[in-house]
C-alpha cells in the first residue's frame, strides 16, 4: 500500500500556481485472488484531473491469471473516459507475459495491450507495456529496484514521435533521513521539457514520511518554473501484480518525473 499528499508552489515566467496532488495504490492478495486499485488526483487552482483504476485477478495453479479492471480518466474540461478491460497472463518462474482488451463508449476503438515483466530479484522488476489506443501505439517500459539502502525507478514512454523518460529514487542516510530526487525529460513536436528535483524526507513512524523538495521545470518556448514541494507519503509492502492499466502507467510515470504521486 502506498499513498501521498503534496502541495506544490510553481513560480515562473508564466506566473504562480499552487496545485495539490494526492493519490495512492493498494494491493491485496489472498488464496490466488489479487485486488488492486490506484488513484491520482490533481487540483490546479480549481481545475481538477483524476486518473484511477480498480481491478481483480485470479491466478490458477497452472500459472495462468484471468482478471478484469475498470479505468476512469477525468480531465478538467469535462472529458471523462471509462474503460472496462479483461486480461489474461501467464507466469513462469520469474517471467510474466500477458494481454488485455478494453472497451469504452467514450473511445472509437477497442484498447489492446500486450505486456511482459521480469522479476530480476525479489525486490527488482523490469517490464514493458505496448498499448494500442485510438489508432496510436504507446510503449511504456519501466525498471523498479528497492534495495536495503536505496531505491530507484525509471520509466520510458513513447507514442507517435513523442517520448518521455523519468528516473527517481531515494538514498537512506540513516537516522530516519533519506535524500530524494527525480529527473524527467520529454521531447516531441519541437517542444522539449526538463524537470529536476532534489530534497529530503524524514520517517516519522515506520512507513510514514514527511518530505520537502525543490526543483525546476524548463519548457521550450514557454519559459521556466521554480518548484517547491511539501508533502507526506506512506509505503507498506511492494506491488507484485504485473498488469498495469492506462491510468496506472500515467500515474507512476508522472510520479517518477515530478513526484506527483510517488507510487
Amino acid at each position: 500500500m502506498l499513498g501521498s499528499y503534496k502541495n506544490f508552489n510553481f513560480d515562473g515566467d508564466g506566473g504562480n500556481a499552487d496545485p495539490t496532488a494526492f493519490g495512492g495504490a493498494v494491493e491485496f492478495r489472498t488464496n490466488g485472488l489479487t485486488f488492486s486499485a490506484n488513484l491520482l488526483n490533481l487540483d490546479a487552482d480549481g481545475e481538477d484531473a483524476m486518473l484511477g483504476s480498480i481491478g481483480a485477478g485470479f491466478e490458477m495453479t497452472n500459472g495462468v491469471t484471468l482478471g478484469v479492471d475498470y479505468t476512469h480518466i477525468s480531465i478538467a474540461d469535462g472529458d471523462d473516459t471509462g474503460i472496462i478491460s479483461g486480461y489474461a497472463q501467464y507466469t513462469f518462474g520469474a517471467y510474466t507475459l500477458g494481454l488485455s482488451a478494453g472497451d469504452s463508449s467514450d473511445l472509437g476503438d477497442t484498447l489492446y495491450s500486450v505486456y511482459g515483466a521480469w522479476d530480476v530479484s525479489p525486490t527488482g522488476t523490469v517490464g514493458v507495456d505496448i498499448l494500442r489506443v485510438e489508432g496510436e501505439t504507446l510503449v511504456a517500459a519501466y525498471a523498479d529496484y528497492d534495495l536495503e539502502q536505496y531505491s530507484l525507478r525509471a520509466d520510458f514512454v513513447t507514442e507517435d514521435g513523442t517520448h518521455f523518460f523519468a528516473v527517481s529514487g531515494n538514498y537512506d542516510l540513516g537516522n530516519q533521513i533519506s535524500l530524494i530526487g527525480s529527473l524527467g525529460l520529454a521531447g516531441g513536436d519541437d517542444e522539449d521539457l526538463t524537470a529536476v528535483s532534489i530534497g529530503a524526507q524524514y520517517e516519522l513512524v515506520a512507513g510514514l514520511n514527511a518530505e520537502l523538495s525543490v526543483g525546476r521545470i524548463d519548457v521550450a518556448d514557454f519559459g521556466n518554473s521554480n518548484v517547491l514541494s511539501i508533502g507526506m507519503n506512506y509505503e507498506m509492502g511492494r506491488k507484485t501484480a504485473k498488469r498495469r492499466t492506462l491510468a496506472e502507467i500515467v500515474n507512476t510515470t508522472t510520479g517518477a518525473a515530478a513526484g506527483l504521486g510517488s507510487f
